[in-house]
């Protein structure tokens, strides 16, 4: 790890970074404010009243009228998932290969730092913001929860926390190896985005037909699975071990091809 690119990453990325951590805290803000009127409204009835087919591919055993029911449905694993992979995904390619597109990379290698260096600071960089974004969300839900009279877990949602960085670092660890591949940030990006939609329908998919649901241990949302974490503190490490193993794959792979790679273009 190089600490002045580690510190230069964060410099040069200081203000996308507030602004994402503005809009997840915001959003924690404005589900907390909701909460109340989902509490004492019928919504949790007309969910009841939904077919069994729609329910499922939400999470049928969820508890919508709880407030950890609600906070899922409504938030961590849709909307958030949304956010958070946009942020990883933008990230990992800007990393590598925008800066080739760009024509900055050469100019960043010509200094005294290895390539190997390059990709994991950039990485780490990755990595801590990453746990900003992560207690941009929680701290507010956290704190909120008691004066919302939301019933929550507070070791529960700690080990949200950690599913949700191993969880996101993956989709940042592939992108990142996607980014030393190609010359192009939007190849990248493209590619990356393609995993993640492929994962999401596989894991949809597996939920209505036995044969598919065969091959689901091959997307990443199998081992996304927020409401259990949080409901129960009930921590899966198989899931978090399969997707720590993804991280220190692809981030392998991404400093061998780096090394290996032409960067003139």
């Amino acid at each position: 790890m190089n600490l002045n690119l580690f510190r230069r990453s964060f410099a040069d990325k200081r203000t996308s970074l507030a602004f994402y951590a503005a809009g997840v805290i915001l959003y924690s803000i404005f589900i907390l404010l909701i909460w109340p009127s989902i509490r004492n409204s019928a919504l949790s009835q007309i969910w009841n009243s939904y077919p069994e087919n729609l329910k499922k591919a939400f999470g049928a055993s969820i508890n919508y009228a709880s407030f950890d029911g609600f906070l899922t449905l409504e938030y961590l694993s849709n909307i958030w998932v949304i956010v958070m992979a946009v942020f990883s995904i933008g990230t990992g390619a800007a990393s590598l290969a925008g800066e080739i597109e760009k024509g900055t990379m050469e100019v960043l290698l010509a200094q005294p730092i290895s390539r190997r260096a390059v990709v994991v600071s950039r990485f780490l960089y990755y990595a801590a913001a990453l746990l900003m974004l992560i207690a941009a969300t929680l701290v507010p839900i956290a704190a909120g929860s008691p004066i919302v009279s939301g019933n929550i877990s507070y070791p529960g949602l700690l080990a949200v926390g950690l599913l949700a960085f191993l969880f996101f670092a993956a989709i940042g660890s592939y992108t990142f190896m996607f980014s030393a591949m190609f010359n192009s940030r939007g190849m990248a990006v493209s590619v990356a985005a393609g995993v993640i939609i492929f994962s999401y329908a596989l894991n949809l998919l597996a939920k209505f037909n036995d044969t598919v649901n065969r091959f689901n241990f091959l997307s990443l949302f199998n081992y996304f699975d927020p409401y259990r974490f949080l409901h129960g503190a009930s921590i899966a490490w198989g899931d978090l071990a399969v997707l720590a193993g993804i991280i220190a794959a692809c981030l392998a792979a991404a400093v061998i091809w780096f090394e290996r790679r032409d960067i003139a273009v």
